[in-house]
């Protein structure tokens, strides 16, 4: 799940304006958008930014390289829990409050952004326990606002804004079984209606992709955001990555991916469970978190694949270990020398 990391505060009105000069971008699409409303209390609500006309210009970035870094990084719309170099990207939470503000914070600090304008816990999206796509679109169009598009735009211009997820591991039993791969088609059309350049993904389970309701496609989802966890091969982590990439190749989608570094290691189901050999302990049996070593070697052998490399979680006790932040820069170093990659689908 990704939850919630930002404070309860208000981030109050920023100015903005757009780029002197967009970076072309590639905001072609095949689906017919759905039409979406803009509630009333979004349209009064004086704390989200709103455009100016005496704005000074943002400042010119460009970044090469394929991003590489935690699920939530930031602690608040402004601020990051570390660094943030060695890490080049993030995913988070998005708060429709401080999206510009984290946005223009991310430029500053030449940091990408995976958004999750729908994120939080899953019991926010469901009703009686399975998914209520009239509580996603709610929360969704708390971002149809033009100051919200005028930012994403320029972001997803420049390279701030790699992409955004519409829903975590729709495979889960979280959403009650009802979520299909047209469902999720039909959230991102919803969302490329608000933004039409914005690369809208999915982030699946190591399982999750290749093999949840293998007869459907996804047709209007740009990437899809895989995460690899040790026990779902042995630690082969080459096999798993070929089924990715074929399952990637008959949808059309691009490859993004990640890591779980925290729980995803070779697992202990000794009696003692003290993951002895690996990299300490996981949050709850029998998990384990990844070496250094598997880090580094897993991290390369997929990150040079896809259009983003995700660890999960920011954790300050991972971050204190010298020996893995060594192998984080390691792989860091690797992703910073392949070229550029775009989330849209087919890139």
């Amino acid at each position: 799940m990704i939850r919630h990391a930002f404070r309860s505060t208000r981030y109050r009105t920023v100015s903005l304006a757009i780029l002197g000069a967009l970076v072309a971008t590639a905001c072609d699409s095949t689906n017919d958008p759905l039409a979406v409303d803009q509630p009333a209390d979004v349209a009064a609500d004086s704390s989200i930014a709103v455009l100016g006309t005496n704005n000074p210009s943002f400042a010119t970035v460009s970044y090469t390289g394929l991003p590489f870094g935690p699920f939530g990084l930031w602690s608040s719309a402004t601020d990051v829990y570390y660094g943030p170099t060695p890490f080049t990207g993030s995913h988070n939470y998005t708060d429709p409050n401080g999206i510009i503000t984290q946005i223009n914070t991310a430029r500053n600090k030449r940091q990408r952004l995976i958004l999750a304008m729908t994120g939080g816990p899953s019991s926010r999206y469901t009703t009686n326990g399975k998914f209520d796509m009239a509580k996603w679109k709610g929360r969704q169009n708390l971002f149809n606002t033009s100051a919200i598009k005028s930012a994403v735009a320029a972001g997803v211009a420049d390279g701030t804004i790699i992409g955004n997820s519409v829903i975590d591991e729709p495979e889960t039993r979280q959403w009650g079984g009802v979520v299909t791969k047209p469902m999720i088609d039909n959230m991102a059309s919803y969302v490329k209606n608000m933004f039409p350049t914005l690369a809208v993904g999915v982030n699946h389970g190591p399982t999750g992709y290749y093999q949840w309701r293998p007869s459907e496609r996804y047709r209007s989802i740009d990437y899809v955001l895989n995460q690899y966890a040790w026990w779902v091969t042995g630690g082969n982590v080459g096999a798993w990555r070929d089924k990715v990439l074929a399952q990637a190749r008959l949808d059309g989608v691009t490859p993004a991916f990640s890591m779980n570094v925290i729980n995803g290691g070779v697992q202990d189901r000794s009696g003692s469970y003290d993951c002895s050999g690996t990299g300490g302990l996981g949050q709850f049996f029998p998990n384990c978190r990844m070496t250094p070593t598997q880090i580094r070697d897993w991290g390369r052998a997929l990150g040079v694949n896809g259009c983003a490399m995700l660890m999960w979680k920011y954790d300050g006790k991972f971050v204190s270990k010298s020996t893995n932040m060594d192998a984080v820069r390691d792989v860091g170093a690797t992703l910073a020398a392949k070229a550029r990659r775009s989330c849209k689908r087919g890139s």
